[in-house]
């Protein structure tokens, strides 16, 4: 299974390669609430808010417990130990790419910094 980032979501979006296009058809694409928020709240209409909602929904959608929040509260201990600080949202989009045990396929240069002190961390390229 691949979570895609926000980053590759809109590029795929507005100009979908052909390399994307067969990574779409032949993985399982992951999506989480916090890729779905950055990317719905980008919508210009109602019509596109609909639009992307309604693709979304068609990804696997990973969720995030309870106590998900104490190991994410945990994580980022161990990333500042590690002299690293990252934004919250690619935080969370590591942890749950560990937990379920999925690549993340990203564009952003936070997710490489993070995997030198996550090694479970797992990073898709095309």
């Amino acid at each position: 299974m691949i979570l895609a980032d926000t980053n590759i979501i809109i590029n795929f979006w507005d100009k979908p390669t052909e390399n994307a296009k067969k990574v779409f058809e032949e993985n399982e694409i992951a999506t989480c609430g916090v890729i779905k928020t950055e990317l719905l709240r980008g919508s210009n209409s109602d019509n596109q808010f609909l639009q992307m909602e309604k693709a979304l929904n068609d990804l696997t959608y990973l969720s995030f417990s309870e106590k998900d929040w104490i190991s994410l509260s945990k994580q980022f201990i161990t990333l500042k130990k590690n002299g690293l600080a990252v934004p919250f949202q690619d935080a969370i989009i590591a942890y749950l790419a560990i937990k379920y045990n999925c690549e993340v396929w990203t564009n952003d240069k936070h997710f490489k910094l993070m995997q030198v002190v996550l090694p479970e961390l797992k990073l898709f390229s095309v």
